[in-house]
């Protein structure tokens, strides 16, 4: 058996908790200072020490990962209990950053940040309630959990309480070679490309002396893996992403601080695979287990 707990409107706070089972696992938004720190530190043991990543000089003393975007976002947060005694702990992370007019994408992390060109996109998208996802991690021993799942319960309700029409930002592949993932970023281009008339794809004038390059893809080498193969290959978030509609941008841009290879990602939530979001914003009984 699990309970929901929802309070207003305005705040995300669908918990969900397996009576007289642990771990038992919380749904929330870091809605107080505190929360937004653990939640900052837990991208700093993700990014700095697991991945390497360079990372902001502010947060290093206090081994918190933030950036300037952190004071105009939220965070989706997992917590855990594992004992009737232990202290609860934040496990998964979300960033979320709402935008509520085309013309606010300019300020986006996907357009300042990562070099995306957006003007397509932001012109000719017939929607103005946007969602920015980024910074998504989750501790490793909690990876096979389940935990992303609650990360999407969480959002899914998210997007319900704040009437979201999109979804979009930038899905990481762990290496900064091209050669690397040419396979998959061809599979991506193959099937799940964008309409051109909202295109995006990286800004030409990218160079690496930004820490943010441009990857060139060789698209016309005959690939070696099946599609079957290439999906089960993807990161899991780009795996989650396709299951509920996703398309992605043409083209992918190389963040050298962070040690990764970044694609443009965007779902439109009134199309959304209907039946994905019915299987995402169902409880589930798999974090009842250990």
């Amino acid at each position: 058996m699990f309970e929901k707990i929802y309070s207003n409107r305005s705040e995300l706070t669908n918990l969900f908790r397996f009576k007289d089972t642990y771990p038992k696992y919380i749904i929330k938004t870091a809605d107080t200072k505190k929360e937004q720190r653990q939640a900052q530190q837990l991208r700093y043991k993700v990014f700095a020490d697991e991945i390497k990543a360079i990372t902001n000089s502010k947060g290093l003393l206090k081994k918190r990962e933030v950036d300037s975007y952190d004071e105009e976002s939220q965070h989706i947060i997992v917590k855990v209990k594992t004992s009737p005694l232990s202290l609860e702990k934040i496990v998964g992370v979300y960033r979320i950053m709402e935008y509520n007019f085309s013309a606010d994408l300019d300020k986006s992390y996907s357009a300042t940040g990562m070099g995306f060109d957006i003007s397509l996109f932001k012109k000719n998208i017939p929607y103005h309630r946007f969602l920015e996802l980024g910074r998504t991690c989750i501790l490793p021993e909690y990876r096979k959990s389940g935990v992303l799942k609650l990360l999407w319960k969480g959002l899914y309700k998210y997007i319900v309480d704040n009437d979201i029409d999109i979804l979009f930002g930038c899905a990481s592949f762990w290496t900064i070679d091209p050669d690397d993932i040419r396979e998959q970023l061809t599979y991506l281009k193959k099937n799940y490309l964008m309409d051109n008339g909202i295109m995006v794809s990286p800004r030409d004038d990218l160079y690496r002396d930004n820490g943010i390059g441009l990857a060139n893809i060789n698209y016309d080498i005959p690939q070696d893996m099946t599609d079957m193969e290439i999906f089960k290959s993807l990161p899991s978030l780009i795996k989650a992403y396709i299951k509920v509609g996703s398309k992605f941008g043409d083209g992918a841009v190389i963040d050298y601080e962070f040690g990764s290879i970044d694609v443009f990602t965007y779902v439109d939530i009134n199309r959304i695979d209907y039946l994905s979001l019915i299987h995402i914003s169902e409880p589930t009984r798999l974090l009842s287990i250990a």
